[in-house]
């Protein structure tokens, strides 16, 4: 914080060397009159100026709080206004934090009535905090007839959710995800659709990890499943060549990240081993 003073008096050009020599620094300076010195000093050494210049010649006329002084004499000055502005940023501040308003948009916009079932039954309802598990909530507007894709965005206390449904003459045929290899699961993503596996269970070739079929309500209806599976599989191959080669070769076909081994025999070499294999239904 800083204060301006109006120094008066003869030879007021000297008021500089007084102050130097005193080691109070003067961040400011001009001449206004041939007798008058603006002069800028930290708000804290005010005093020392009136101090060194009590008794002399000069005239002090008057301080001047500067930037943020002048700020905090007139929030002295006004308390009650003072309060009010902060009473009324924490209540925007709060505000900001929950929904005031939903907006469901998009080509589905018309399940408003049960999307917005949907957001209530996730603890989503008005001046409630914005959604955290927003993936669950999309997962379950997914779940509805035709509806290709769904996603929630908050800002500035506005809900606003995008509802996209496939369009009238596009093909709706159901069907399951299932396993293409036999292996391990260790990932599974359903957004829309039934689990039918768990992570870490060992599955076939041909077995169904997501199911089409899915409970509204009462109701069983068959929609269109979106959703992802990681598999580990077992892979072998014989390769020729060297054994770098036959590395290779291997990674080619089973993937950059498959950890491999690698065996001498009289065909080749035998390269065996475990792959990661992505399986997934209208997701990229």
């Amino acid at each position: 914080m800083r204060a301006e003073l109006l120094i008066e008096g003869l030879g007021v050009e000297r008021v500089l060397d007084k102050l130097a020599r005193a080691h109070i620094p003067v961040l400011a300076a001009r001449r206004t009159q041939k007798n008058a010195l603006h002069l800028t000093v930290a708000a804290k050494e005010s005093k020392k100026v009136f101090a060194i210049l009590r008794g002399s010649c000069y005239n002090v006329k008057k301080v001047r709080p500067v930037g943020g002084a002048r700020l905090v004499k007139a929030c002295l000055r006004f308390p009650g206004l003072l309060l009010g502005g902060a009473l009324t940023l924490a209540a925007v501040l709060v505000l900001e934090t929950r929904v005031l308003k939903i907006e469901v948009e998009g080509s589905g916009a018309y399940y408003e009535e049960e999307v917005r079932a949907i957001l209530q039954e996730g603890g989503v309802t008005p001046l409630s905090p914005a959604p955290e598990r927003t993936a669950l909530l999309s997962s379950r507007i997914l779940s509805l007839p035709r509806v290709s894709f769904a996603s929630l965005r908050f800002e500035g206390g506005v809900l606003r959710v995008l509802v996209e449904v496939s369009d009238e003459e596009e093909i709706f045929s159901p069907a399951p995800l299932k396993s293409p290899e036999a292996g391990i699961l260790e990932e599974l993503v359903v957004l829309r659709g039934t689990p039918c596996a768990e992570v870490g269970q060992q599955v076939e070739a041909g077995q169904t990890l997501i199911s089409e079929c899915v409970l509204i309500g009462e109701r069983e209806e068959k929609v269109l499943v979106v959703g992802c599976a990681v598999l580990l599989c077992p892979v072998e191959g014989v390769f020729q060549g060297s054994e770098e080669a036959a590395f290779e070769a291997a990674r080619l076909a089973f993937g950059e990240e498959a950890e491999l081994f690698s065996e001498r025999t009289e065909e080749g070499w035998r390269i065996y081993g475990s792959a990661r294999l992505t399986v997934s239904s209208h997701m990229q």
